[in-house]
């Protein structure tokens, strides 16, 4: 009985972690780029106000920065070592895209940052830009691809076939289904 409290108390938290986790997507130039949020106070109030459109101005040839009407919480810090694709608040209303990697003695907030940010500045471009930012709706699986050595078989979430699906999401024959 232990061991079943601590399993259900581990998968809980674990289930627990990956809902709080609140990816934004970030459009500028044509491109979308993932922002992978830290889990802290800033990064949930932002994410909270999405969607949102912001112009974004240019400052110093490698960043993007923009205004926003409210305070969001604040836990600064001094990084350092700025990376592209950093994702910062400065101040408490001051939403910044960094594009470059640099040396910087100034205090942010840490929002997220771009996963992939290959191509960021070119999207970003040189000056002022519009800057659309979502929350990442996670649904589940997004593409399938069903071969005919396997095409009879069902697949859990994992990947792992199985040979009838039980309640949950499954795929079978490339087709996402649900069992209730």
């Amino acid at each position: 009985m232990k061991k079943l409290t601590t399993i259900i108390l581990i998968t809980m938290t674990t289930i627990s972690a990956l809902a709080q986790q609140q990816n934004i997507l970030l459009t500028a130039g044509g491109r979308t780029f993932t922002v992978l949020t830290d889990d802290n106070a800033t990064a949930r109030a932002f994410a909270g106000m999405l969607p949102l459109t912001l112009n974004m101005s240019e400052l110093n040839g490698n960043e993007k920065y923009c205004y926003i009407d409210r305070s969001l919480p604040t836990a600064t810090y001094r990084p350092g070592t700025i990376h592209a694709g950093d994702v910062m608040l400065y101040g408490s209303a001051c939403i910044v895209v960094f594009y470059k990697t640099f040396m910087s003695s100034y205090a942010y907030t840490k929002i997220g940052h771009i996963d992939n940010p290959a191509g960021l500045q070119e999207a970003l471009g040189s000056g002022s830009v519009s800057v659309a930012w979502k929350q990442q709706v996670s649904d589940g699986i997004e593409r399938t691809k069903a071969t005919a050595a396997h095409g009879g078989s069902y697949y859990d979430l994992q990947g792992n076939r199985t040979t009838r699906p039980g309640k949950g999401v499954y795929i079978h024959n490339g087709k996402k289904g649900i069992n209730k």
